[in-house]
């Protein structure tokens, strides 16, 4: 390469780059080093950086040149201040030169200043473990939120399950014992996860719990749409649907859920029922229902729209027809053997593969 070529190349790096000798004394360094030290070239070449045989710069020296005869190269962050005395941190790469009989002459090293990078490794540290301890704080807000049992109910058996996907999930279930005996049953599905999502579903478990003991299936939902809508957080909605079991009844209404399962006493098919309805929080609102007997042996399987919606590793989705011929299959079964062997069918599907939504699954059996 032509000489001045090279030159100009060497000036225009932003990076530093010097040569030295074994002694620390600058044989060479570009324009941007003298930036750096805030001294004209001219005067760092045949200088060193160190005032004394052993202040901090001699003893780095000292070391670096013993990594540099035992390995040729040496690679480190260290601490430089500049000309205005800013401590600034930089990366060094630092390579021995040898003359032709293979004595040691000195070393040529590349420093890049890293300061800021540093800076924001730091901060984005703090900021994550900020963020990791409010997420822990909702999280337990979520766990909260979840009944601490399952209710008993004299002609019903309930087993139930949550995976959350995220730190806090949008998923959400609870029970409410009326005055009369009556258990109420409620399923929702926040839209979205995380904080909000929190939110939405403490909303509903307030009124949910303030209203399952008397009012009717329709009224709560009603009031928690108008709860959910209240609260002001644009596109957060929450498709939610209420059972309520009565003597050997079950009066389902719906807000936006998928369809449940329903396989009858000795039915030899399993029923895929509808409950259409609007999510809860807009402003236009319309809940469908359904009323089944309860008998005993008669099961219902609700789940979030998280199970059919699990992907293989083929991105292909579980989908209802091989949940209802698990149902099919195991409706026999108490309430609790019939929720592992859906929670199972799951995770054969999955194979390990995080979910990409909450899936929550409930089974309800008459006895």
């Amino acid at each position: 390469m032509d000489p001045q070529r090279y030159r100009e190349i060497f000036d225009r790096v932003q990076d530093i780059i010097y040569v030295r000798d074994m002694d620390g004394v600058i044989l060479d360094i570009n324009e941007a080093g003298a930036r750096f030290f805030g001294i004209a070239k001219d005067e760092l070449i045949g200088r060193t950086l160190h005032r004394s045989s052993d202040d901090e710069q001699a003893r780095s020296l000292r070391a670096t040149n013993d990594l540099l005869l035992r390995d040729g190269l040496d690679r480190s962050t260290v601490e430089l201040r500049t000309s205005t005395g800013e401590a600034r941190v930089v990366e060094s790469t630092t390579t021995l030169f040898r003359d032709d009989n293979g004595k040691p002459l000195g070393a040529y090293g590349v420093m890049r200043d890293v300061t800021q990078a540093i800076e924001l490794q730091r901060f984005l540290a703090a900021d994550n473990d900020r963020k990791t301890r409010e997420l822990e704080d909702a999280r337990s807000v979520h766990r909260a939120l979840l009944p601490k049992q399952v209710p008993r109910h004299p002609h019903a058996e309930i087993a139930v399950d949550l995976r959350s996907a995220a730190e806090v999930a949008g998923d959400y279930y609870d029970f409410g014992v009326g005055d009369d005996g009556a258990l109420t049953i409620a399923m929702g599905d926040a839209t979205g996860h995380g904080l909000k999502a929190g939110i939405v579903g403490a909303t509903a478990k307030s009124y949910f719990q303030t209203l399952s003991k008397g009012s009717a299936p329709r009224a709560i939902l009603e009031a928690m749409s108008a709860a959910v809508r209240n609260l002001g957080i644009p596109s957060m909605y929450m498709c939610c649907m209420l059972a309520r079991i009565h003597e050997r009844q079950a009066s389902i209404v719906g807000a936006g859920m998928p369809p449940f399962f329903l396989r009858r006493k000795n039915g030899r098919s399993v029923e895929r029922i509808e409950v259409p309805g609007t999510p809860l929080g807009l402003r236009a609102t319309a809940f469908d229902g359904t009323v089944i007997d309860l008998d005993p042996g008669t099961t219902m399987l609700l789940f979030s729209d998280g199970l059919p919606e699990l992907l293989d590793d083929d991105d292909r989705e579980l989908g209802y027809d091989a949940i209802e011929s698990c149902l099919a299959d195991a409706a026999e079964h108490p309430a609790d053997e019939i929720l592992s062997r859906v929670l199972a069918l799951a995770d054969r599907w999955s194979g390990g593969r995080e979910a990409a939504d909450d899936v929550t699954v409930m089974v309800v059996r008459g006895v």
